[in-house]
Formats: structure tokens, sequence, C-alpha cells
């Protein structure tokens, strides 16, 4: 079986490659009938892809079983599952199928019609089925489409009372007192995400994907950073948990600290953490500045999409670098300034109507954004997943601190922290941009290179920023 299996794989992804779909679906579709766990990832790669015009009932049962595979993040499937509704059912009706079933209970809708769909079936009288799994997706998206008339789902409203205890207890960090005005601001900004981040824990995430076993150590000795083992491993910022449980399920071996300002997103990662039996895991509340209050060294610090938030990011750099062993290694994720100009045209229109971050600000601005022509700047924001919940919208468009950057500037604060860049980890899309532009020959780790690129390129790091560094021994 596993080598018809094989077989298959091998011979869609070259229809795929060639784009030849209509060859590729069907020889997927076979060896997704023989191993569900080992050809879904690579089926759900492929639905990512399509664009449909119809409905292939064999396509649709197959999206589904990909939807319910432990070996594919459903939301990956989110956008194809919403627009292969709309496609099955064009006119608003009131039906029970296992798509929707499957798209309202794993998913979280990032497809704007779809939203529009969804407001309306909330309005009207459901079968019992559907009305449950309606309210399992308005409760998801934090009701950012409405859908509060909805009963709170029951292992939603437990996971809720569960969350409240656990971040009455979880362990914390303690300020350090200082009269230096320049910390007190720092604090006072502090104070300010930390509050966000209580009244919205982002992200929340719902089914993570299985894992492969991979060593994280191994990676780093690639990299040419070896670190001794058992690695010990900071997440710092690590919101609701998603990064370091997603670290520990990969490579079990991993002694993992996670540290965030919110209670409340903690306990959410550490709610996750317990229904997923991931228990080498340490949460911690506490500031980054306070973060050699730890009283540890670590051969891995990754902090991604984090430092851009801080007063001075450039205080809570060094500060990570302070608690990395010589010779560790640092992960990092910044805002491009090139790439976040859509959000600053965000932020101009948030301003200019005086919306706040409330629900009724965050609701007030989205209905803006979804009226407006395709072709308007600000109509780019329905293509991002983090419109599509309160907290991701919030995050998105409405934080209390931003920072964004060019390449060199970023290269001189790593530096300023005792810290030799060791790779921008471009996407590939990007990795093929500057090896058609500077040859073979060119050094990937040359940031004024990859700034000449990205001012022909602005959106190539739409997705931030990622580096990994070495602290200098």
């Amino acid at each position: 079986m596993r080598t018809e299996v094989a077989q298959l794989l091998d011979m869609a992804a070259e229809a795929a490659r060639q784009g030849r779909y209509g060859q590729a679906l069907p020889m997927l579709s076979r060896a997704l009938a023989l191993d569900v766990e080992g050809v879904a990832p690579a089926y759900a790669e492929l639905f990512a892809r399509l664009s449909l015009t119809g409905w292939p009932p064999q396509l649709e049962a197959d999206l589904v079983t990909c939807l319910h595979a432990a070996s594919v993040d459903p939301q990956a499937l989110a956008r194809t599952a919403a627009r292969m509704l709309l496609v099955k059912y064009p006119e608003p009706v009131v039906a029970e199928d296992s798509l929707w079933d499957a798209f309202l209970t794993r998913c979280i809708n990032v497809d704007p019609a779809m939203e529009a769909r969804l407001a309306w079936l909330a309005r009207r009288l459901l079968p019992d089925r559907l009305r449950d799994a309606l309210a399992v997706q308005a409760f998801a998206s934090e009701y950012v489409w409405g859908g509060e008339g909805l009963e709170v789902p029951a292992d939603a409203a437990a996971g809720i009372e569960a969350e409240r205890y656990l971040a009455a207890e979880m362990p914390r960090l303690f300020p350090r007192s200082s009269a230096r005005n320049e910390e007190g601001e720092a604090r006072h900004v502090s104070d300010a995400v930390r509050a966000q981040y209580e009244a919205n824990p982002y992200p929340r995430w719902r089914a993570p994907a299985a894992r492969q076993r991979v060593s994280v150590a191994a990676h780093l000795d690639a990299l040419g950073a070896p670190q001794a083992e058992p690695l010990a491993v900071l997440v710092a910022g690590c919101g609701t948990g998603f990064e370091p449980i997603d670290l520990a399920r990969t490579d079990p071996s991993l002694s993992i600290t996670a540290l965030d300002l919110s209670a409340a997103s903690l306990a959410y990662g550490q709610r996750m953490a317990s229904d997923l039996g991931v228990e080498k895991v340490r949460f911690v509340r506490g500031d980054i500045l306070d973060v050699g209050q730890l009283g540890q060294r670590f051969g891995m610090v990754s902090s991604t999409g984090v430092l851009h938030h801080m007063e001075h990011p450039e205080q809570g750099l060094a500060a990570l670098a302070g608690v990395l062993a010589p010779g560790g290694v640092l992960r990092i994720a910044l805002y491009s300034e090139r790439a976040r100009a859509w959000v600053a045209e965000a932020h101009r229109a948030i301003a200019g109507h005086g919306w706040d971050a409330s629900p009724a600000g965050i609701r007030a601005f989205r209905a803006h954004v979804l009226a407006l022509p395709p072709d308007q700047p600000l109509a780019r924001l329905r293509e991002s997943d983090d419109f599509y919940t309160l907290s991701g919208c919030r995050d998105l468009c409405f934080h209390i601190r931003e920072h964004w950057y060019r390449l060199p500037a970023i290269g001189e604060m790593l530096a300023g922290a005792g810290l030799e860049l060791l790779m921008l980890d471009a996407p590939p899309e990007a990795q093929d941009l500057f090896l058609r532009r500077f040859g073979a020959a060119g050094d990937r780790r040359d940031l004024a290179l990859w700034d000449r690129l990205e001012a022909d390129f602005p959106h190539l790091f739409a997705g931030m920023f990622h580096f990994w560094a070495r602290k200098v021994a």
C-alpha cells in the first residue's frame, strides 16, 4: 500500500507542478483513501491553490476528510471550504451537510462573502445541529459578524472558566522599581499592551496539525550555531501559546519557558497545552524587560512579532540577548516599514473616523472596509486572516504601539546587542528573486542587498522579517 501511495503522490505532485490539477486531484483522492493522515497534508496544499467554478462531489468529500485529519491544520483550508460552500449554495439557504459542519466547527471563516452568509444564517430559525455548529463559529470569531444571540458552546464555556482559574494562578515576574523616565515610559506602554491582550488574547488558535518530530538542535547546528543538549528554549512574548506548544510537539526533548505580559493569553495557552497532552512548557507572566529574573540562560530564544510593540525595542532586544548563553541563538521577527504601508493607511482611517479599539469601534471599522470597492488600498485588509476576528483585527489595525523597520536598521540593532546575523529567513519567492537579482555569489546575509530588493518589491515581507542571530561569545 505504501508503494502505491508514494507513486500516486509523486505523480500528483508532478501533475500539479505542470498546472494539470484535473489529473492531480483523482490521484490524490485515491491516495487519500489509502492513507488519510499521510496524504492529507499534500492534498490540503493543493486544495489551497484551487479556484473553484463547480462543485465536484468527490472533491467535497475529500475536503471534509482533510478538514478532520489530525495531520492538517484545518484553518489552512478555511478559504477553500468557504468558497466551495458558496459555489454549492449560491443562494442563501438553510442546509445541513457534512461540509457545513466541518467548516463551522473546525475553521474560523476568513472570506467576506461567507461572513455575510453567516450573519444571514444567525438571523434564521435553524435545525439544532446547524445552529450548534454556527454557535461554535460565532464564538471562535468573537462575534465579529454577529451571532451574539447564539448559545455559547458548552465546551467553550468550560474553557473560559478554566482559563480564569489558570490566569489567577499564573506564576509571574515582578517589575524592578526605577525612577528613570525612559523606563517609566516603557512600563506605561507595557501596561497598555498587557491590557489589550487581557481583553483580546491573540491569536485564538483552535486545532493545530500533528507535528513530525524534528530536532531543533540539529537545525541550529545546520545554521552554524551548535548548542548543548538538552536545549533550553525561551519563547518571549508567546501570546496564546501556539509557538511554544508547537515547538514542544515538534521536539519533545526541549525544555521550554513561555513568557508573556497577558495572564489571559497564557491561560489560553496553558489550557491548550493540557488538552494536547503537552507537559514540558512552563508558562510565566512577565515583561521582557524583566526576563533576567528567570535566573536562567537559554540556548535559544524566540521572540516573533513582539519587540516592535515595545516602547523601546532595542531595550527588549538587549534583555533577550542578556539571557542567551554564549553562542546561543535568537530568532526574532519584526514588521517591515514598506510592507506595513497599508496598515498605516488603516491607522489614518481609524484616527480620522474616531473609532476606538472597543468591539463597537472594531466592527464599525470592519464594516467600512467591507464596503470599499476592491481597488481601494484598505480593501486589501480583507485578504488578512486577522481581519476576521475581534482580537485579530485589533492586533492588526488598532495596536497601541508599533515600530516598522528597514533592513539595515535591524542589522545595526542586532550588532548593538552583541548579536551576529546568521540568516534572514526569507519566503521562497523572496529567495528566488534574490537569486535572480544577485546570482549565486550574492551574500544572503547582506541586508543592504535585501533592502535593495525589497525597495522594488515592497510587499515581499508582508509576513514580517524573520531573523536568526547568534550571541557573540
